[in-house]
């Protein structure tokens, strides 16, 4: 074989195998979610006969207005009390545990499959009675496996082993109203009544601002957003053991400070999530077992799972995932305001969304250009990053908040909890102002951020 003929065929033979790396990994960049390695026959489904459905409220509550300011001089109390936990357990594996998954499917499911993959997952998972696993198929065209429809929402239970049907009387649901999920949280309290309540978001993720959910059936640019979310929450009035994102980018202060009078933690990603996602196996049957299991250790479980399983696949990717203490929230904030008010020459110097350095474990570390357009800046390196006396009380409000972290061997250089700084994007900014407010987020912050506007026109 001559020389030119060897090196068609190596030319030939390298653009098939970039071809097939490249078409990996953009499957694994377009769905964000979710893998499966094993195939097995199809779950038996169970019809059952609807059990009482929650009338939903005809609640016309406005939205509230943004909250008042501190006075500038008033100094922040790093020493606010915290507040009792919302849940306490009975112990010694007697406690009832209803687990609410919110499973918008969208294109991740119409495309691949993505949610029922993961229910497929569940399904392994050891039974109980004392376990009630609850889902509500929303937001996709095409429901894959299970019989599923794709016509109307409905709502599941997991019972030894099979997927029942549990009400079959709903509408095709759209996913971004705020009233559809304190529903699907009411009516799951209702029917299924727990000493311990544990609330997951199953889809595409937003940040701070979008926010969670892509509904196929509504308009691209509706979301679920913060502001709904804790509207939700308040409505159905249900507290939560934790809540958990199995969606990109959720792990912020301000996704925290949504959440922090309906949960005593939270499990959220700072980054974006692989075609792999969560794991739901080990760690559904870890609570069967034993349905008092502390939070921080059923947590360790989830979080190590999803790491491991990206280190350790083809589909994997930069995955990071944290247990957050809600509780030190408020806290975090305080001390988060304080920096950020004495650092403002420092902040609007320079766009630390793209340039901060992210930890002392990866540095230099890239930042992600997608992270770049959610403005997805980590708190610590932040922090880190400013040679200011408010630094060490923010790091160490950080480190009380941010119970257990984990990551994959890549580094990705994050640590658990990112803030949003709008530079240059006077359209995100105008988004972000009725969400922060709709929170609970203090006025003069909200105005504040306003200067990354002009500062960088």
């Amino acid at each position: 074989m001559d020389r030119e003929t060897k090196a068609k065929i190596i030319i030939i033979y390298s653009a098939c195998l970039i071809f097939a790396v490249m078409l990996t990994v953009l499957l694994s960049v377009l769905l964000t979610k979710k893998d499966n390695y094993y195939e097995e026959p199809v779950p038996e489904i169970v019809t059952e006969e609807p059990g009482p459905v929650v009338e939903k409220e005809n609640v016309t509550e406005d939205k509230p207005n943004i909250p008042e300011s501190r006075p500038e001089s008033a100094p922040v109390n790093h020493e606010r009390a915290l507040r009792e936990p919302l849940v306490n357990l009975r112990g010694n594996g007697e406690d009832e545990v209803t687990v609410m998954i919110y499973m918008n499917g969208s294109n991740l499911e119409s495309y691949a499959g993505f949610a029922t993959d993961d229910i497929r997952e569940m399904l392994k998972a050891d039974y109980s009675d004392k376990l009630h696993i609850l889902i509500e198929t929303i937001g996709t065209q095409y429901w894959q496996r299970y019989n599923i429809s794709s016509e109307h929402t409905q709502r599941y239970a997991i019972e030894d082993f099979k997927l029942v049907l549990k009400d079959d009387t709903l509408p095709q649901l759209n996913c971004s109203e705020a009233e559809n999920l304190c529903d699907f949280i009411r009516w799951s309290s209702t029917n299924y009544p727990a000493d311990r309540y544990i609330l997951i978001f199953w889809d595409h993720g937003g940040g701070a601002v979008d926010g969670f959910g892509y509904d196929e059936w509504s308009e691209y640019e509706e979301s679920l957003t913060l502001d709904g979310i804790k509207w939700a929450l308040d409505s159905a009035g249900v507290d939560f053991d934790f809540i958990g994102m199995d969606a990109c980018i959720m792990s912020s202060i301000e996704t925290c400070y949504a959440l922090y009078d309906h949960c005593d933690y939270a499990i959220l990603s700072e980054d974006f999530e692989s075609a792999i996602g969560w794991s739901y196996r080990d760690w559904l049957t870890q609570l069967a077992r034993d349905t008092s299991v502390p939070t921080e250790e059923l947590a360790r479980t989830i979080i190590d799972d999803m790491v491991n399983a990206n280190d350790n696949s083809i589909m994997g990717s930069s995955s990071t995932l944290a247990l957050i203490d809600e509780r030190y929230v408020p806290q975090v904030m305080d001390a988060w305001l304080e920096f950020a008010y004495a650092n403002e020459a420092d902040l609007l110097s320079n766009n630390y969304s793209r340039e901060v350095n992210r930890s002392e474990r990866a540095m230099p570390a890239k930042v992600d250009a997608m992270m770049q357009t959610y403005y997805v800046t980590d708190m610590q390196a932040l922090a880190g990053s400013i040679d200011s006396p408010y630094s060490k009380p923010l790091t160490s409000r950080l480190d009380s908040a941010i119970v257990y972290y984990n990551c994959t061997m890549d580094d990705s250089g994050l640590t658990g909890l990112s803030v949003t700084l709008p530079y240059n994007d006077v359209v995100f900014y105008h988004d972000l102002g009725p969400v922060f407010a709709g929170i609970g987020i203090e006025k003069r912050y909200i105005e504040w951020l306003g200067r990354f506007q002009e500062e960088w026109e």
